[in-house]
């Protein structure tokens, strides 16, 4: 982890995981919106999108096994984000 903070490639590589995080987001974000159970979803149906939308994007653009695996933890780790964001 101290790599993606002190090299120039880390920084760059954590920056790259950062940006698919957001796409994963928005994306989960807009198809849970388009729910009509977005109000009453739990945290492990959120976690389980997660990984099913993480793994196609994963294969879509080609992310290594170990920045897909960031990518989801970034994205799981924003539910209290996302509820807080559904209840405006």
């Amino acid at each position: 982890m101290m790599w993606l903070n002190t090299t120039k490639k880390g920084k760059e590589m954590r920056d790259e995981m950062l940006d698919h995080s957001a796409e994963v987001y928005v994306g989960l974000k807009d198809k849970i919106m388009a729910s009509d159970k977005y109000q009453k979803m739990t945290k492990h149906e959120y976690v389980k999108m997660v990984q099913e939308l993480v793994n196609k994007y994963a294969i879509d653009n080609g992310l290594a096994e170990n920045v897909k695996k960031m990518v989801e933890k970034l994205v799981i780790a924003q539910w209290n984000h996302l509820k807080s964001e559904l209840k405006k």
